[in-house]
């Protein structure tokens, strides 16, 4: 329901409230947006890389993700899971999210497509393509590529590239405090006296 409420906000041309001050891992960009989906058991978060997306852009972007996972939940029979990756590329990093539904007509893909590069104005007839409208408003806002595609399995699967300026290096590691070893033990002296 929160989602859905942001959606509206978002395709008013307002931005939602929630945001993040910090950088945050891209695998825990993906599991925040695997969790807002009703179907969430069916969603396999594969391991990514550690860079970390930039803060004032991860509200969106799980939006963005979750929208693109919910759809494929729904448009994927019940008993098919519903597949995130992600790994850096040359130019940022890109999730892919990926369905083993039916898959598309080829010029219904060119359609989503089309509509995702240059957003059309939101038309209340459209609103069964909620999620399309939104995902392309959030993409335009970030200059964010999101692109369809068949899948091998038959289903489709979205490609977002996010632009380098929002991804940031993995978070270096802390150094190893060096562990002093207790000085041996020195042998015990009894001392008596007489």
């Amino acid at each position: 329901m929160r989602r859905h409420a942001e959606g509206l906000i978002i395709l008013s041309g307002a931005t939602p409230g929630r945001g993040w001050s910090r950088p945050v891992p891209l695998l825990d960009v993906a599991r925040g947006a695997a969790a807002e989906v009703e179907d969430y058991q069916r969603v396999v978060v594969e391991p990514m890389s550690g860079q970390r997306l930039a803060g004032a852009v991860v509200g969106d972007v799980i939006h963005l993700i979750a929208e693109l996972i919910e759809n494929a939940t729904v448009y994927s029979p019940a008993h098919t899971s519903v597949i995130v990756r992600g790994e850096g590329t040359a130019r940022g990093f890109a999730f892919e999210v990926e369905d083993r539904g039916f898959g598309m007509e080829p010029e219904e893909l060119a359609d989503y497509n089309e509509r995702l590069a240059s957003p059309p104005e939101f038309d209340l007839a459209d609103s069964d393509r909620l999620g399309l409208f939104v995902v392309s408003r959030l993409a335009a806002r970030h200059d964010i590529r999101v692109t369809l595609r068949g899948s091998p399995y038959g289903g489709t699967t979205a490609i977002v590239l996010i632009p380098e300026e929002h991804v940031a290096e993995p978070e270096p590691e802390a150094p190893a405090i060096a562990v002093q070893k207790e000085p041996a033990a020195r042998p015990m002296r009894v001392v008596r006296s007489d």
